[in-house]
């Protein structure tokens, strides 16, 4: 019995220590066109989930930033950025006083980090904490906002809600630098290393706003706006194609579309919908889903609709919840967290036709930052409010090592 104990220990150990993961890091949402596409796993982990205190000082302030399968980059309320790895913090890093990360990371094929501060002061560390360089990017407005920080192969992107843009390299040299008349939307993206998605908004509906493609050193490729149509969320690629939503009026009943484009900007198809877009995801081979919401009668009700490459729908759901994230993708699933008055809880729908297939509650883990990582084996990470926390959904060891 004894042995029998031994080997199986020796078996989670070894399962443990070689999981490996062949998707793609360095940006939030999965990757580089913000897909929230994590395909190269079969299923996300659903069986429990666990809470570890990574320090009890302050909470975090923007979603975990996945470098390999185990270290993340984690910011805090009180201007620290801290890395774990194996579940310990391995090191932190101290901004200037009164700085705090509210944009999140992203990271270049080397784990070199990259951030930008609330007063436009950009960081880069490497993966061992140590400071790569800083500098004054931006000098902000009194309601300017920066968005999460995009990293490509050999550039990094930085913008703001005020319209300001600037192309990196990865020592931190300016190459572009442009000021917008409109607001940029949310986070940049991108189709490829060599073309990036910019959505510029006025902020007003029935004024029209802009999807503007730019090459890397900040050469303008393309356009794309539909007349009147007020873009909602930034534009989502998944390399061959891209995905954008935008609204000709709000309320109770507003005209919305999504505008599905092919890599060049030119429109393949536009659907019609009834509800408010809030967030789209794109999978590899370009099915779409939309999280949608009403508020309608004073009630709270969110759906999500399967359209296929054609932008025929395949199947829609609706929920008296509350969606706060796009749904991520996995090979055969999809996987949201919801909320209703007395908790959260991660659903889990089958892709072919929207089932429920499980689903996890939550809401003892509550506050927490909404946008989840995912790690080697679909394991679904949260960063914790209040105090720092790793939130993580995974399986027992034992059924990692089990043959069913």
């Amino acid at each position: 019995m004894l042995n029998k104990l031994i080997i199986i220990s020796i078996s989670i150990l070894l399962v443990s220590c070689g999981e490996t993961d062949t998707r793609e890091y360095g940006n939030t949402f999965g990757d580089k066109g913000r897909s929230s596409s994590f395909e190269n796993t079969k299923d996300f982990q659903y069986q429990l989930y666990s809470q570890i205190v990574i320090d009890s000082n302050s909470g975090a302030t923007s979603p975990p930033l996945l470098l390999s399968n185990r270290q993340y980059v984690l910011s805090t309320e009180d201007g620290r950025v801290i890395s774990t790895l194996n579940n310990n913090k391995i090191w932190e890093y101290k901004l200037d006083s009164g700085s705090f990360i509210g944009s999140g990371f992203a990271a270049d094929d080397n784990y070199n980090i990259y951030t930008i501060d609330n007063k436009g002061k950009i960081y880069s560390l490497d993966s061992s904490g140590k400071l790569r360089f800083s500098n004054q990017l931006f000098e902000p407005s009194k309601l300017e906002i920066f968005n999460t920080p995009l990293a490509l192969k050999n550039t990094v992107v930085f913008s703001s809600t005020d319209g300001n843009l600037a192309i990196l390299d990865v020592s931190g040299k300016v190459i572009h630098r442009k000021k917008y008349n409109s607001s940029i939307l949310d986070y940049v993206s991108a189709v490829d290393e060599e073309s990036i998605l910019v959505t510029l908004t006025n902020n007003q509906f029935g004024v029209t706003d802009t999807l503007v493609c730019l090459g890397t050193d900040g050469t303008e490729k393309w356009r794309y706006s539909s007349d009147g149509y007020r873009f909602l969320k930034g534009a989502i690629s998944n390399g061959k194609s891209i995905a954008i939503s935008g609204s000709l009026q709000g309320g109770d009943n507003p005209l919305s579309k999504i505008f599905y484009l092919d890599g060049k900007g030119k429109l393949i198809w536009e659907k019609e919908i009834t509800n408010i877009p809030r967030f789209l995801s794109l999978s590899k081979k370009g099915d779409l889903y939309l999280v949608s919401y009403s508020s309608a009668m004073g009630q709270m009700l969110s759906g999500i609709f399967s359209y296929n490459t054609k932008g025929e729908l395949d199947w829609k759901i609706y929920y008296e919840y509350s969606i706060p994230m796009p749904v991520y993708i996995s090979e055969n699933e999809l996987m949201f967290i919801a909320s209703n008055r007395e908790t959260y809880a991660i659903f889990y729908l089958q892709r072919t036709d929207g089932r429920l297939i499980k689903s996890l509650e939550i809401g003892e883990a509550h506050p927490i930052i909404f946008y989840p990582e995912i790690g080697a084996g679909g394991t679904i990470i949260f960063a914790g409010k209040e105090t720092l926390r790793l939130i993580k959904v995974d399986e027992t060891a034992i059924n990692k090592i089990l043959p069913y």
